[in-house]
């Protein structure tokens, strides 16, 4: 399921929400529609920010799942 970040433009909101199909998005604070996709950051951030391990592009450590031909 896809998970999508957006600002909404009515109300300034930040949220998440999991967007399937022909549904669209909804504001939870204001109920609105006009709505701004934001980039996910998610796999560019470290799961330890003071790690010194490299970290593969999927957000995991270098190497840690062995089928990862990612990195």
């Amino acid at each position: 399921m896809p998970i999508f970040e957006y600002v909404c433009k009515d109300c300034g909101h930040k949220f998440e929400a999991i967007v399937m199909g022909e549904k669209k998005a909804e504001c939870p604070t204001c109920h609105g529609n006009q709505l701004e996709q934001q980039l996910s950051t998610f796999s560019a951030r470290s799961h330890s920010p003071s790690s010194s391990q490299p970290v593969a592009p999927c957000g995991m450590p270098g190497g840690s799942c062995g089928n990862c031909h990612m990195h």
